[in-house]
Order: C-alpha cells, then structure tokens, then sequence
C-alpha cells in the first residue's frame, strides 16, 4: 500500500471514530401548515399542492460539532428513492432544488449518522429516515384520536401528548411557533431514538438547539404548558397566516 492510501485509511478510520461518539439521535418531522409562520422572510416560503402530510425534517445524531464534508453525496445516490424523497422529505424554500436541501441534511447530519451500518451511505441514511417516517404515521394517529387541524379548535399540552405517548413513549418534544396574534402553532415533532433505530433514548444534557432552518433566524420554542396548542391547517394561498 502506498503512502497516499495508508494515509487516506488512517483518516478515514480516525473520521469515523471521531464522528461516531453519540447515542441518540432525533427523528425530526415538521407540520408544513405551520413551517412558514416561522420564517421571518416572508418571500422564501412556499408549500406544494402536493404536500398533506407531516413531512421530514431531518434524521440528526444529537452531537456537538461538524463531522466531515468529505463525504460526498450525488443525485444519482438517491434516484431510486426520490419519488419518495419528493413527498416525504420537500423543501418549503422556493428555488431551492429538493436535492440541495437533501445535500445540506446529509452534509450536516448524515456524515454523522454514517459511522452506522445501516445508514452508512446516503442512499443508506435516506432510506432509514424514510422507513421511519412510515412507521411513525402521525397523521394517523392525531387524526384517529380526534385531533384535527383547525383554525378555531385548540388543544392542551396534555392532551396531544396523551395521544403521542402509547405510540412513541416519553421521549419526545413539540415545538411551537407564534403566529401575528400570538397563537401557538404547532410546527415539529422530535422523537428520539437510539442509533440502531429505536425507541426511547433519553434526553442527553448537550441536545441540539431548535433548528427550523438554518438561514431562516426561525423564532421555534418548546411548545408551552400554560396555553392551548393549535394544530392549524395548510393554507397554500396564504402559508405565512393560515389562519388569517
């Protein structure tokens, strides 16, 4: 072996060590009727007509620091499951190409999850999140216990995670977002998960912070105890107040 390659192995197995020192991760999905009242720049955010569903934002290892973009990720890797990828993992920012946004969550967050052999290429990791978008069907769930969106019906804390909590356990978290008159609106649902993909992975003292966007100086918080949560519905025509 030449000195470029052992050189090269020795990076790539100190990368992998470096980078695979987690536990947790969290399967993040987001509520697309609620997704633009949080981005302050009005003008970037739009919803497709195709879009009903909870969709994903992102599989994140729940680490500090940036593991690698060396790791490179191509179209071709996720042709197969684009169509899928399409529906269940859009992006709401106009101009932006789905699979840039796909880019930037491997980039960001995939590099990290790869230490894993299940999710250890990005076919491997988009796949895996996929997966569990499908097991996790919340859309489902809320609408078979009778929680539907509305702009006039609003729930408790309590009462949406009475309906979460024999599906997903305990640990998980709502996050909220603020609409123009000061409603709570219900954006994103974390589930943590363990690495090989199940749940119940306690909350670690070091946890990401909310992260709607990176570029979108979003104004998420922890969806609070002490006022009623709406579960508002999409409104292509008007995605920034659609309850407005």
């Amino acid at each position: 072996m030449d000195c470029f390659h052992w050189e090269m192995k020795k990076y790539n197995s100190l990368f992998i060590f470096s980078s695979c020192n987690w536990t947790c991760m969290h399967l993040t999905l987001q509520w697309p009727g609620s997704f633009c009242i949080g981005i302050n720049n009005k003008t970037i955010c739009k919803i497709p007509q195709t879009v009903q569903y909870w969709t994903i934002h992102g599989l994140w290892p729940i680490r500090t620091g940036h593991c690698c973009d060396c790791w490179p990720i191509y179209h071709s890797h996720l042709e197969e499951i684009e169509p899928e990828l399409a529906k269940l993992w859009p992006s709401f920012i106009k101009g932006k190409h789905f699979f840039y946004f796909w880019k930037d969550e491997w980039i960001k967050h995939g590099t990290c999850a790869g230490c894993v052999e299940t999710m250890g290429s990005p076919f491997l990791y988009f796949q895996a999140a996929v997966k569990l978008r499908k097991l996790f069907d919340i859309d489902n769930i809320l609408e078979s216990s009778g929680i539907k969106t509305s702009c006039e019906v609003s729930y408790k804390l309590d009462d949406i995670r009475g309906v979460l909590t024999p599906v997903l356990g305990q640990t998980y978290d709502l996050q909220c977002v603020t609409d123009s008159k000061g409603r709570e609106a219900w954006i994103q649902l974390k589930i943590h998960l363990f690495r090989n993909q199940t749940l119940g992975c306690p909350k670690q003292e070091q946890e990401q912070k909310f992260d709607l966007l990176a570029w979108s100086n979003s104004t998420g918080h922890p969806c609070p105890k002490n006022s009623t949560i709406f579960y508002v519905p999409i409104n292509y025509e008007n995605p920034h107040e659609p309850c407005n």
